[in-house]
């Protein structure tokens, strides 16, 4: 079972809320909401729903050339990443497969469809769910692909670029591929320092996905884009469904990343709010966040509260956070909260205050 956060409308079904009141913390979705400039793109270009998309996203691809610096050749777009985790399974059909938990689950669920074996590679809370780059390494024997996640969705843990290097260096030596999910990287500042992206589109064995659904803050328009080498890239447009990004998604795609006025104002307020909130959080006796790099703070609860016990009496306040024990191999005692605004993360931590 497929199971993520920003589920608004089931909750308020379930628990007979309206669903514009609830304050949700349980997706990671930038707090400001959609670009002003995207929005008005979306209206003035309505008439394109009459017309069949570009199915190459020719003009999305440049525009994203132009912001990462990287020819529109080694860009694939995407209905969102989701697409492009499935997409990329199909292309490399591997046998068997590494993935580093916990962490986002459509890895699992991608390879599975392709029939592939997978074994776990798990990080632990004694540490602050750090990556072992040496112990990863011995892991990379029999195996054909490894599924990292960085930052980590969801520990908001960042490797650095030369651990990362390292891996990407040791896997191919064992003849590896190895597969970045990026999706988080546009929070980190100075994220150009650390992205893989410029490696991706001359290496053989790697390939970056990222998206535009978090930081720009459009999940219900589905835009993500991989980053490879052409070769590769070739090879996974033979297995990609025709006209998967719709002409409102493509031209919307191309608004957020103009409006760089928005970036700006994203990158300061959730590096500001996000660092209120974890040493809010830390003020709490019944509760643990960990060290994040991104939009949102993994938390356990350290009491006799349990973290869905904890959920249904947030939502009572209209409040919705991730409830973490789906993430395998995380349990009842973890929780993951969004970054959001100051009244709004105010309101969440008075209400857990509360409660706990």
């Amino acid at each position: 079972m497929h199971i993520h956060g920003g589920n608004v409308k089931e909750i308020a079904r379930r628990y007979g809320l309206r669903g514009e009141k609830i304050i949700d913390f349980s997706a990671n979705i930038n707090p400001l909401g959609s670009s002003p400039r995207v929005i008005r793109t979306l209206k003035k270009n309505l008439d394109r729903i009459a017309r069949y998309p570009d199915p190459e996203a020719m003009n999305l691809r440049e525009e994203l050339s132009k912001y990462l610096k990287v020819n529109p050749e080694n860009i694939i777009a995407g209905n969102g990443a989701v697409e492009l985790i499935y997409l990329i399974c199909r292309t490399l059909r591997p046998k068997k497969a590494l993935i580093v938990i916990p962490t986002f689950s459509e890895y699992e669920f991608a390879l599975k469809s392709v029939g592939c074996k997978i074994s776990f590679f798990t990080l632990r809370p004694a540490n602050n769910f750090r990556l072992n780059v040496k112990r990863l390494i011995e892991r990379l024997k029999k195996i054909d692909l490894l599924f990292l996640c960085n930052p980590n969705n969801p520990t908001g843990q960042l490797m650095s670029k030369a651990d990362m290097l390292k891996i990407v260096d040791a896997a191919r030596k064992r003849g590896v591929f190895v597969v970045i999910d990026e999706v988080f990287m546009d929070f980190v500042e100075e994220d150009w320092k650390e992205t893989l992206i410029y490696e991706a589109t001359r290496r053989d064995n790697l390939f970056i996905i990222r998206s535009l659904t978090k930081f720009f803050a459009l999940p219900g328009i589905r835009i993500g884009y991989g980053i490879g080498n052409k070769e590769l890239l070739k090879r996974t447009k033979i297995h990609k469904e025709y006209w998967s990004v719709n002409a409102l998604a493509q031209v919307a795609g191309i608004a957020a990343l103009r409006d760089r006025e928005y970036i700006k104002k994203t990158k300061g307020l959730i590096s500001e709010e996000r660092e209120f909130l974890y040493h809010r959080l830390s003020k709490i006796n019944g509760l643990k966040p960990y060290p994040s790099v991104t939009n949102f703070v993994l938390c356990r609860l350290t009491n006799k509260m349990d973290s869905k016990r904890l959920q249904e009496k947030l939502i009572q306040k209209n409040i919705l956070i991730r409830d973490c024990a789906s993430f395998h191999p995380l349990n009842n005692r973890y929780i993951r909260i969004a970054v959001r605004t100051r009244k709004e993360n105010l309101h969440l931590i008075n209400s857990l205050s509360t409660i706990i």
